[in-house]
């Protein structure tokens, strides 16, 4: 199972927590994120993670190529 694969059971499985808890997916997702930046800037440092959260927001969107392959 590769890191991506792991994570995504792992969020699908807290999906189906939350709608069981009757707690608001949109707040979860946050808190979710809140937790993950605060994760990966304790293990590589705030740059880094500061760095990675800019390239997955700037490549949100599925009909783009990733940015750094756009002309």
């Amino acid at each position: 199972m590769t890191p991506s694969e792991f994570a995504r059971a792992e969020l699908a499985a807290m999906m189906a927590k939350t709608q069981e808890a009757n707690v608001d997916q949109q707040a979860a997702l946050r808190a979710l994120l809140d937790c993950a930046a605060a994760a990966l800037a304790a293990q590589s440092g705030v740059e880094d993670a500061q760095n990675e959260l800019t390239f997955v927001a700037r490549n949100l969107g599925d009909e783009e190529d990733y940015s750094f392959m756009r002309p």
